[in-house]
């Protein structure tokens, strides 16, 4: 996949980047929008699928849910690999506290 595709138009040479994408969304009278099917697919989000909006100043960050839920994923798997415990002991772990619990809430 390219990254970086030049083409040119009138006098003008324009560079576009698959890296940064804008996108123009009209606000209808009851503040609903319809998001173009690339910016979606860009996300990696489908029809029913949470986005987080974060806002930076007058700037909006939209991520997908899923991506943020993988990403999280993601650290936290480097940070077990890191801290040299198997996922054996995590999930021998895992099941004391989980009777631990059971035991707590039971009495």
């Amino acid at each position: 996949m390219e990254i970086l595709t030049y083409y040119q138009t009138s006098d003008i040479l324009r560079l576009t980047s698959y890296l940064t994408m804008t996108y123009t969304i009209q606000i209808r009278p009851k503040r609903q929008a319809t998001f173009p099917s690339s910016l979606l697919d860009a996300l990696g989000v489908d029809v029913g699928d949470a986005v987080e909006v974060t806002l930076k100043g007058k700037k909006a960050i939209i991520k997908s849910k899923k991506q943020i839920a993988l990403d999280a994923l993601r650290e936290i798997q480097r940070i077990f690999k890191e801290s040299g415990i198997t996922e054996k002991e995590m999930l021998k772990n895992a099941e004391k506290i989980r009777k631990e619990l059971y035991v707590e809430r039971a009495s």
